[in-house]
């Protein structure tokens, strides 16, 4: 994807008067009205990136800032996590050995077990067991998916990745490897879904035209109420395990 675009949704306005940038934590809208075509609003856009990008790094900047500042629950036996949507209780205990486990039991909670000469509070550990689990179970889930809707339209990614993403909950790279945050994990299975099914999208289109968005709602038509769902809730997932 062309640098500066990767941030970027298009919004067609029928009262808008003149091309736009409006920026948001969540990256750049260019709002165009109806007597503009594409290649003027990418023009328009090009013209303005630097200002864009910069602005979107400052205003993003601060939305890390105020995290930071919001204290974070430990994660302890007995916390909750909101595994695939639904809650799911944390045991933390202890076992002989030398190294941490981490299992989650069928329909059941997450159990994980530090060596005995480790203290139950450690919070730091727990949340990255949780992690690499996390990255295992999605990687499986995530080509599954991604086979499944893949093949139907036609687009592929080159390689999948699971990471750690401070504001974004997917990207997809120039050479069509996807990026996706590994706390999608935490979200309804039709959220991941839609992510997921979005990246690829960007396979053929490389923004957010009407093209791009048909091509979405052609194989998740409800995918209006995922974006919902994680403008709602996901900057609570990102506060808690950032």
């Amino acid at each position: 994807m062309e640098r500066g675009l990767e941030n970027v949704s298009i919004r067609r306005s029928q009262r808008a008067k003149h091309v736009r940038l409006v920026i948001k934590p969540a990256g750049i809208e260019l709002v165009v009205p109806p007597h503009v075509n594409e290649a003027q609003a990418m023009g328009f856009l090009h013209q303005h990136r630097e200002w864009a990008e910069r602005k979107l790094t400052e205003i993003q900047g601060r939305a890390d800032n105020d995290h930071r500042s919001t204290p974070v629950q430990p994660l302890e036996s007995g916390s909750m996590l909101p595994f695939q949507g639904r809650d799911v209780p944390l045991i933390v205990g202890q076992h002989a050995g030398n190294r941490l486990k981490i299992k989650k039991l069928s329909d059941g909670p997450f159990e994980v077990l530090l060596p005995e000469t480790s203290d139950l509070s450690t919070d730091l550990k727990i949340r990255s067991a949780l992690f690499l689990w996390v990255k295992q179970w999605m990687r499986a889930e995530v080509h599954r998916l991604a086979q499944h809707h893949g093949q139907v339209l036609g687009l592929l990614p080159r390689e999948i990745r699971i990471k750690r993403m401070q504001t974004r909950w997917g990207s997809c790279g120039p050479r069509n490897d996807i990026n996706l945050n590994w706390l999608l994990a935490f979200t309804p299975p039709s959220v991941l879904e839609y992510v997921v099914v979005h990246e690829l999208c960007h396979i053929r289109h490389r923004n957010h035209s009407r093209d791009y968005w048909d091509l979405v709602s052609r194989h998740l038509p409800n995918w209006s109420q995922e974006r919902r769902w994680l403008k709602a809730h996901g900057g609570e997932l990102l506060r808690r395990f950032s």
